[in-house]
């Protein structure tokens, strides 16, 4: 299931939608419930700033003053864009809207409409963060309350084969995520948290804990890996306590045959030596600067040594 997320003027929007070839702000097709999961990440804050800069701008007298605002206004709004879709709509929003007091003559009812107007395009940022939350432990939704002047939303069924429809906002962005909320509910979609690479996605039932292709080839590489190392590292371990086992009988044999305590001791001190070597080589194969089978290779090796101890 996937969604598709457009961002730019009403004209260039509906040229899309027939097929044409209009440039857009940003043109995407993601997974069901990406928009959300990226929304419900964005912080509010920062915007304050953003918006204050923009509103010293509209009081300066002089051009140096506004070029220079602008500028640090510009990079202020960049910084909280980056990746984030809900956030470039928010900037763009706010400066068109900037753009639009400049060119008016009272400069109190402008800096007012301009504040007023990025406080409606911020503020649900905070406001569905904790949701997003609930939503992830598989809380009850609480819809947010949205006043009428800023919960209109279009709904496009553009004329084509297959019947697509289209959410169309251009103001707060509250009645688009009430109305994305509803959807994801109707198509029975749970939030998940990826085991693999830890991103926030929706699934079709809570089983689902890899987000993409990309994640679930990772998981099984990485699966497929630890099995390896363990199965080496079970077959290193079996190998040493048979290597172990032969040391320590050949030991318990000169014992029962009541051999001379000092070639005992010798045999002993031997099969302390041998264990000290073997400990290091498994780490090495553990970290695989040594093979399995040249660890094994290696104790068998080592068995002429209690072998020459035992036949003085």
């Amino acid at each position: 299931m996937k969604e598709q997320l457009w961002l730019g003027t009403e004209y260039e929007v509906e040229a899309a939608l027939r097929g044409l070839d209009n440039p857009l702000y940003l043109a995407q097709t993601r997974p069901l419930g990406a928009f959300w999961c990226e929304f419900g990440k964005t912080s509010a804050d920062g915007w304050t700033e953003a918006v204050w800069a923009l509103l010293g701008i509209l009081s300066a007298r002089k051009a140096a003053e506004r070029t220079a605002g602008e500028r640090n206004a510009a990079e202020l709004l960049s910084q909280l864009v980056v990746g984030n879709s809900a956030a470039l709509y928010a900037a763009i929003q706010i400066w068109e809207m900037y753009l639009r007091c400049c060119r008016g003559r009272d400069k109190h009812k402008a800096e007012t409409a301009l504040r007023d107007y990025a406080q409606l395009l911020i503020l649900p940022f905070g406001e569905y963060s904790p949701e997003m939350a609930n939503w992830k432990r598989e809380k009850p939704v609480v819809p947010v309350w949205n006043h009428r002047e800023d919960a209109k939303l279009e709904l496009w069924y553009p004329h084509g084969e297959i019947p697509f429809e289209y959410a169309v906002v251009s103001g707060s962005l509250r009645s688009s995520l009430i109305y994305y909320r509803q959807r994801i509910l109707d198509a029975g979609m749970v939030m998940r948290t990826c085991s693999q690479c830890g991103r926030v996605f929706f699934a079709p039932d809570s089983r689902s804990n890899l987000c993409s292709e990309r994640c679930r080839k990772a998981s099984k590489k990485a699966a497929k890996k630890s099995f390896d190392s363990k199965s080496r590292e079970e077959e290193c371990e079996q190998a040493y306590k048979r290597e172990y086992m032969f040391w320590y009988n050949r030991i318990k044999k000169l014992e029962k045959n009541h051999a001379p305590q000092e070639q005992t001791q010798r045999a002993k001190t031997a099969l302390r030596q041998f264990r000290k070597e073997a400990v290091e080589r498994k780490k090495q194969v553990q970290n695989g600067a040594l093979s399995a089978t040249q660890f094994i290779n290696w104790m068998i090796g080592q068995e002429p040594i209690i072998q020459e101890i035992c036949d003085e």
